[in-house]
């Protein structure tokens, strides 16, 4: 996969050593992980990523498996898929999943009385585990029915977008440090005042944002989420 950084790719060729292993490591596709509990559909939700164009999609060993350990969440992006609320492996799941790129799906959304209700499920579910969680029907029965598979793709490209950032902002920090102590620091300076490295800050920049509306919107389903709770106990 090309990195999009001729530059750097032009430097790693002729001095090797950290210019190299970052120009590796940039060239390397984002692999989405798609995980969650046996019988969820993490199969049709893995198909749904692969039609929608992501590259690298895998699939991970069921959570909560019985005699079996829980995957390790190591993809770039997780997509956990539940097929309702989250139960308390999901949750602890949830919580042990890399934050900012992860994505968690309610599918089987059709099973539910309405998609308003599969819309409900999913908000208490972001505001139970703090991940951003939409409503998707993986394998759709009804082509007329509501799918929210495009809501779920623009989620996961963004999550996407987030990892990329990351992985930029980490390769920058290695030049750096590698600038200041080896002996390829003229070279390395010079790349990292150049307008490609440059341009690689600025988009992580852009993809991360500040997170302000993120949350805000994760405030308020808390709140409804603990007076919905609330009222349940009453």
């Amino acid at each position: 996969m090309e990195s999009g950084c001729e530059l750097l790719d032009r430097i790693a060729a002729d001095i090797g050593g950290t210019a190299l292993q970052v120009s590796v490591q940039l060239s390397e596709p984002i692999r989405i992980q798609v995980v969650g509990r046996a019988g969820v559909g993490r199969s049709a939700v893995a198909d749904v990523l692969l039609r929608a164009g992501f590259g690298t999609v895998t699939e991970s060993s069921a959570v909560d498996a019985p005699g079996l350990a829980d995957p390790d969440l190591d993809g770039d992006v997780v997509v956990y898929v539940l097929s309702g609320a989250p139960r308390t492996p999901d949750v602890e799941a949830l919580q042990r999943a890399p934050h900012g790129t992860t994505v968690a799906l309610v599918n089987k959304a059709d099973l539910q009385p309405e998609w308003a209700s599969a819309m409900r499920v999913a908000a208490e579910t972001e505001a139970e585990t703090g991940v951003r969680a939409l409503p998707i029907v993986g394998a759709q029965s009804r082509p007329e029915a509501p799918d929210g598979q495009d809501d779920v793709i623009a989620a996961v490209a963004a999550a996407e977008r987030v990892a990329r950032a990351r992985r930029c902002r980490a390769a920058l920090a290695t030049l750096a440090e590698a600038a200041a102590r080896g002996p390829d620091r003229d070279v390395l300076e010079g790349y990292l005042r150049s307008d490609e490295a440059v341009r690689l800050a600025s988009q992580a920049v852009d993809a991360f944002g500040d997170g302000a509306a993120d949350r805000r919107r994760l405030a308020l389903l808390r709140r409804r989420w603990r007076v919905r709770t609330s009222t349940d106990v009453r």
